[in-house]
């Protein structure tokens, strides 16, 4: 009857994972499922947490870091908004300090320069996102 509890714990972490997304749980999940086929060939709870830890560790060492790696992660900042810098743009309207408007990628854009004034239909980079606002430089 353990190899029931070892199921339930193992779906449990897998619920928990599916709130985190960060593979913590999941390796977790792996050791309770190991622990589910070791509690039909032995009785032995010793031996069943065993071998749960043991498959747990090796996971979380070996396995995590690399489904972490090849996942995408929105935490480096390289997605989303963040990913336009570096991107090049061009002027709709006179880009200042405080406003203006730019183009890129087919989408329109507040933007501001944190130099001179920039002309209209000039080609700018994105140097910095703030906010909702581009900081964009002369190209």
């Amino acid at each position: 009857m353990s190899w029931g509890i070892w199921a339930i714990i193992a779906i449990v972490l897998l619920i928990l994972e599916t709130l985190t997304v960060d593979f913590l749980f999941m390796m977790l999940a792996g050791g309770a499922l190991a622990s589910v086929f070791t509690s039909l060939a032995t009785d032995s709870l010793t031996v069943q947490v065993i071998v749960f830890a043991v498959v747990s560790v090796l996971l979380l060492a070996f396995i995590r870091p690399w489904a972490r790696k090849h996942v995408n992660d929105s935490s480096t900042g390289t997605s989303n908004v963040y990913a336009l810098a570096g991107k090049d743009a061009t002027t709709l309207t006179p880009v200042n300090r405080t406003s203006g408007r730019v183009k890129i990628g087919g989408e329109v854009w507040s933007a501001k320069t944190s130099g001179d004034e920039i002309a209209q239909d000039t080609d700018v980079v994105v140097q910095t996102i703030q906010g909702v606002t581009l900081v964009v430089a002369p190209k």
